[in-house]
């Protein structure tokens, strides 16, 4: 039965999932679990709601404790990942922070929250496509999503403050342009996907949709057959964004 098992699991595709304990991370495991994945999610808090998750998926879950701000806990979880499976077919990069809840103007004091910010939301995503491409390499889908925001548009930019957070995924969408360059070749398509404003930790509230709902559109926009010259940049239901 055993051997069964670890056959059926090598078939099904796989996809990793950052910050997956919570919020947008969460629901996109459980859309993914839903449709049949094999779902490998970082986590970074406690975990409860991924150890009820794995109650109803015990054989396609495997949390896995995950900090995208520490290269040594990025290369822990590829060594723990490959030790499952010897392919990935999807990155989803989708662990960020928010630091900024009382909107501090360019006058107020930088303070340590500019460097965790870009820390964790544009250099934590190259540190998990740089330790994890050898399994993405040998994957059938080649798929790696960047979970960008409108507030990365240069273009669009409406904000007087907000600089940690604008900046950090500024920078992710140029690090998702630069990646499709030099993957395109490989194969890869690389994806910036504003998620919408959602109602998270993060979005808080009052948002405009629940989690749930962005995860449908980026799952569905990941089950697309992309070309390499298709966009990068866009909302949760595929309409295009100014870079």
């Amino acid at each position: 039965m055993n051997s069964l098992n670890n056959c059926r699991l090598a078939m099904l595709e796989t996809v990793f999932v950052t910050g997956a304990d919570k919020g947008l991370g969460f629901s996109l495991t459980e859309r993914f679990l839903s449709e049949g994945f094999r779902v490998f999610a970082g986590q970074y808090g406690t975990g409860e709601r991924l150890q009820v998750l794995g109650g109803r998926f015990p054989q396609t879950l495997t949390a896995i404790p995950l900090d995208v701000s520490s290269e040594e806990s990025v290369a822990q979880t590829a060594r723990a990942v490959a030790r499952f499976t010897d392919t990935l077919d999807i990155l989803i990069n989708n662990a960020a922070v928010y630091l900024e809840g009382d909107r501090p103007a360019l006058e107020d004091d930088i303070g340590s929250h500019w460097l965790r910010t870009l820390d964790v939301n544009a250099l934590g995503p190259l540190r998990m496509t740089r330790q994890l491409l050898p399994l993405l390499e040998k994957g059938r889908r080649k798929v790696i999503v960047n979970i960008s925001s409108e507030a990365g548009s240069i273009a669009d930019c409406w904000r007087d403050r907000e600089y940690a957070y604008c900046m950090s995924k500024a920078a992710l969408n140029m690090q998702s342009r630069i990646l499709q360059n030099y993957l395109a070749p490989r194969g890869f398509k690389v994806l910036a996907i504003h998620p919408g404003w959602m109602r998270t930790d993060m979005g808080g509230p009052n948002a405009d949709i629940d989690p749930a709902e962005s995860a449908a559109g980026i799952f569905a926009l990941v089950m697309r057959d992309w070309s390499p010259g298709d966009p990068i940049y866009m909302d949760y239901r595929g309409t295009p964004l100014r870079w």
